[in-house]
Order: C-alpha cells, then structure tokens, then sequence
C-alpha cells in the first residue's frame, strides 16, 4: 500500500535535496498545537505595603497606651494620697525643683493679699457650665516672702471689684490650699495678653516675675454645699474649687483604639492575600 502510494507520488513527507542547498522537508501532517496558560502573577503595591504595616505600627501604639495608663492610674493614686493628708504649714523658702513631688499637697499659711495686683483667669466655667473668672492675687506673707493664691471663682458680673467690697479681704488671713505648678495649656487655648492683662492660662513663672513673688501658686479649696457657695457667688466672694484630683484620664480609650485599629487592619489583610489570584489573562500557543 505504501509502495503503490509512493509511485502516485502521495506521501505522508517528502524530502527535496537541492544541489549546494540544504536539505528541506515537507510534510503534511499536523501537530496539534499545545495552549498553555499564564496565570496573573500577584502584585503588591503601595497601599498594600501600607497596609501591611498598618497592624504592626497600631499594635505598637496600643502597646505604648497601656503603659501610659497605667503611669497616668499610679500618678493619679499618688495625687489623691496627697490630697487625702492634713494641711502642712508652707515652708518659707520654696524649691522649684521639687514642686513637682509636692502637687496637691496641702498646706496653709498667714499673710495679707495684695488686692490691687489681682488678676482675673478666664473667662471659664466652673463645673456647672456658667462662664466666670478665676481670681489669683499675691500674698504677702508674716515671714517676708510673697506668693500668689488662686482663690477661687466669681461671676462675671462680679468681675469689677467694686461689686464685691465684700471679696476683698483686709488685715491679716489664713489660707489653705494645695500646691500647684504651672497648668497645661492645651492647643485651643490663646496667648495671655500681658500687657492687656488678658489671662487665659495660668502661667505661675510669668506671673510670679510681674508681681516679685515666689514661683509658687496656692489654690484654695472648698468643701461647702452647693446652697452655700451659692451665696458666696451672689456676693462676690471667690469660690475655691472641689477637693478632687481633676487629671484627665483618656489613655484607656486610645488603647482601644489602637488595638481595634490593628485587628481591624489584620483582618482586611488576611482576606487580601488569601483571594485567590485573578483567572488567567495571556494565552501562549506553543
């Protein structure tokens, strides 16, 4: 069959040699052509490297916030064991550098107020949302030295002292007040206006260089009833604050945020690496 196949000249190949030529070959079959797929590779860019960095830094900063919580409780039990401890007599001379160990302690002392070198801290509320100001006036004390006594709240239609003859203490007082340093000023709260005696903060070393007194500052505390105070508002008499630790603890909501930030994250990240690649886009035919 081949043979008679051969004399018809029909082959399945046939191979023509050429004089100095190479030797070609033809054929008539076909190879079945073979398709292979090229699967998309997997690509990270910037956001999912970000993303990937995102738990770990979270983690971290929630890691961070547990210790602070935990300064800030053992910082505020230590305030609240001084303010617990009975009135010490103020020592004569003050060392700036320990103030810090001595933060509401309580203490007293005897002296004369200056009341023409009084100024007005505010406007601020005092607890039940009426804006007011906060009086500080030097003191002169028996033994020579000077210090300035936060004492207390006024309304603001009480802010002229002729309002309040009743506010201005003469002769020779007792005061008994906790030790407190300089306040913290937070972002929203404006420059003092010192040459406008504007004051929206208490910023005892200013202050205390103006007036010559001391670095120290005294804030008198009361624990009248409300009916009480009430009184001393209507006539003008400065209201001392509550005998309270008033440290604001906000870490053990950042904590958890942070951590539910980081889980948050994970979570998305896990379900972007385990998706599976997309379904092939090139065909190569071989």
């Amino acid at each position: 069959m081949l043979k008679r196949l051969g004399q018809l000249g029909l082959t399945t190949g046939r191979c023509i040699r050429q004089p100095n030529a190479i030797k070609r070959c033809y054929t008539t079959e076909t190879e079945p052509v073979k398709e292979m797929y090229k699967s998309k590779q997997r690509k990270f860019g910037f956001g999912t490297i970000l993303l990937c960095t995102v738990p770990f830094v979270a983690f971290g900063l929630g890691t961070w916030q547990v210790k602070r919580l935990r300064w800030k409780v053992n910082y505020i039990n230590t305030l609240e064991d001084r303010l617990e401890r009975e009135a010490i007599p103020l020592p004569r001379r003050i060392n700036p550098d320990v103030l810090d160990e001595y933060e509401y302690r309580k203490v007293y002392a005897t002296g004369r107020f200056r009341h023409d070198e009084e100024i007005l801290l505010g406007p601020r509320t005092r607890g039940d949302g009426k804006a007011g100001y906060f009086v500080i006036t030097p003191f002169e004390r028996d033994n020579g030295t000077t210090i300035l006594v936060k004492r207390g709240w006024i309304a603001p239609e009480k802010k002229d002292q002729k309002t309040r003859p009743e506010s201005l203490e003469q002769g020779e007082v007792e005061v008994v007040g906790l030790i407190r340093v300089n306040e913290e000023r937070n972002t929203f709260t404006p420059d003092n206006d010192v040459k406008g005696n504007q004051w929206y903060w208490a910023d005892v070393e200013t202050i205390a260089q103006m007036f010559h007194t001391q670095p120290i500052m005294i804030e008198s505390v009361s624990d009248l009833s409300p009916s009480r105070e009430y009184v001393l508002i209507e006539k003008g008499i400065p209201v001392g604050r509550s005998p309270v630790v008033e440290i604001r603890n906000h870490h053990l909501n950042y904590l958890i945020t942070w951590y539910s930030l980081s889980i948050a994250t994970s979570i998305m990240l896990w379900r972007l690496l385990r998706k599976p690649p997309a379904r092939p886009t090139k065909i190569k035919r071989v």
